[in-house]
């Protein structure tokens, strides 16, 4: 139990500490962040996911619940969004794609490890899978209709979530001389992945603010009114409940201003409310794990 702020600030400020420090070294030192990314995500993050699925004391419908509240929440916040726009008379894929899509590895896994335990990463590694297929379908489909559909099976992250539920729910034994590798490069993710994330953010500057605001708005308020949904609609209780609402109101993810940027699509505003939302964030996280107790 979270009982006072003091003690949420101290399971925070070790995240943004490390997005921070990423921030201020890529300001100092002008370092290309490509490979450090694809690195990130190409070996860490599926074997961050494999063991904490492998590892994971999660039944199957929970993990099943989780993923369609992660898909009401990308689709429920797109189709609002999409509405919000149609009624303002405007097309701005930029706007849209980091409204639906949040960032579900680097704040969710540290924080939530840290406040709830490791079994919450294994929960939130279901809105990661959502997000990931979501952003290279969805996502491309919006910016770039030909291209839709192709790009996910590129991510090894897919192969491996897959794999690992399968190796999971069909009781198979994986030898230590692969868990212990696994576990390694494991524990080197969490801190790679923020510095990662601070290092990016080093490289966005905020366009079109009154825009950029409004997405921010919509991410966070219709994220958290899906969440809510999602908990009520889906009866969820307990660390269920506090995965699916802080993933909830998480910040907009980098891929989808990557994405925007790749296919020439209001790159400057998406990567304006991703760095908005992450700054609100500081202020915002500790608000909900005091809530969620």
């Amino acid at each position: 139990m979270i009982e006072n702020f003091y003690q949420v600030l101290q399971i925070v400020s070790p995240a943004f500490s490390l997005i921070a420090l990423g921030f201020l070294y890529n300001k100092i030192a002008k370092t290309d962040t490509g490979p450090i990314v694809r690195a990130s995500m190409g070996m860490l993050v599926p074997a961050f996911a494999f063991f904490h699925i492998i590892t994971m004391q999660v039944t199957a419908n929970m993990m099943s619940s989780i993923f369609i509240s992660a898909w009401v929440i990308i689709l429920g916040n797109g189709a609002l969004t999409f509405l919000l726009m149609r009624y303002m008379n405007m097309n701005r894929p930029g706007l849209l794609l980091p409204v639906m899509f949040m960032n579900t590895v680097n704040l969710p896994f540290p924080i939530l490890a840290s406040a709830y335990g490791q079994e919450a990463i294994a929960l939130s590694v279901m809105f990661y899978f959502a997000c990931l297929i979501g952003a290279f379908t969805v996502g491309i489909l919006i910016v770039s209709p030909k291209d839709a559909g192709t790009e996910i099976f590129k991510e090894p992250v897919l192969y491996v979530l897959v794999l690992g539920l399968y190796v999971k729910y069909n009781g198979l034994d994986v030898p230590s001389y692969v868990m212990d590798p696994l576990r390694m490069l494991a524990s080197a993710t969490v801190p790679m992945v923020l510095l990662a994330l601070g290092m990016q953010l080093s490289q966005v500057k905020i366009t079109e603010f009154k825009l950029a605001l409004l997405g921010t708005v919509c991410r966070f308020a219709g994220g958290l009114a899906l969440g809510l949904l999602c908990v009520y609609g889906f009866e969820l209780e307990g660390l269920a409940r506090k995965v699916v609402l802080f993933n909830s109101i998480m910040p907009s993810a980098v891929i989808s201003f990557l994405i925007a940027q790749k296919y020439d699509k209001d790159g400057a505003l998406s990567s304006s409310i991703v760095l908005l939302t992450t700054i609100l964030s500081v202020v915002l996280i500790p608000l909900m794990l005091v809530w969620l107790g």
